[in-house]
């Protein structure tokens, strides 16, 4: 079975381009890709700590949606190239109608989650920087947890409590060359100096046009 990372489709990108504007798609593909790889067991990418998404998929498939668009964001003079929302809606007037609408045009739902990707990054990303920028999405979807590290249920649906989470570490270098590292960072610097867990193997045989037997 020949398994290619999504791209975006090119009329969408030049339609941004005549436009000069930014535009967004819904993007269903890389939604099943990244279900396959990332959060089904046994994918080339599954990774353990994404399994509470998996099962809220699994009871509701409308819990996350994917788009695309057409180049990044910036938010505080920064590039933003990925961007996972809980979805909210402003209240007022038909504000809220409004943006319902347009989600279920686009999904035929109102997803809890949508991760947005920009596509100018995708098409210029290597296959490693392309899941890592999926992946670093994903966490933003957390889970609630006790103080022995145990995900905490619902008690009204039985299914993982989860919430927008922030990042481990946020940090200025400023203030690691001035004051040193606190244990968030000195744990960031230990797992950077180990190999990845993801070998370039299994991302080229979900990214890269070969065959998976």
């Amino acid at each position: 079975m020949e398994q290619i990372r999504p791209f975006p489709p090119t009329d969408f990108i030049d339609q941004a381009e005549e436009e000069e504007s930014i535009r967004l798609i819904p993007a269903p593909d890389l939604k099943q890709w990244v279900v396959e790889n990332y959060l089904t067991l046994g994918g080339l990418l599954h990774n353990p700590d994404h399994d509470h998404i998996s099962e809220l998929i699994d009871d509701d498939e409308t819990f996350l949606a994917f788009a695309w668009a057409s180049s990044a964001a910036v938010s505080k003079k920064r590039m933003v190239l990925g961007q996972c929302e809980k979805v909210m809606f402003n209240v007022g007037g038909w504000k809220k109608a409004r943006q319902e609408q347009q989600m279920r045009d686009w999904f035929g739902f109102v997803p809890v989650y949508l991760i947005t990707i920009d596509t100018s990054f995708c098409e210029r990303a290597n296959d490693r920087e392309f899941c890592a920028l999926l992946e670093h999405e994903l966490y933003h979807i957390a889970v609630e947890r006790d103080e022995d590290g145990e995900m905490i249920f619902s008690e009204h649906n039985g299914l993982p409590k989860h919430y927008l989470g922030g990042h481990d570490v946020e940090e200025f270098v400023g203030v690691v060359k001035r004051w040193g590292a606190n244990k968030d960072i000195k744990r960031l610097v230990e797992v950077a100096n180990n190999p990845p867990f993801v070998s370039d193997l299994d991302i080229s045989k979900c990214c890269g046009n070969c065959v998976i037997n």
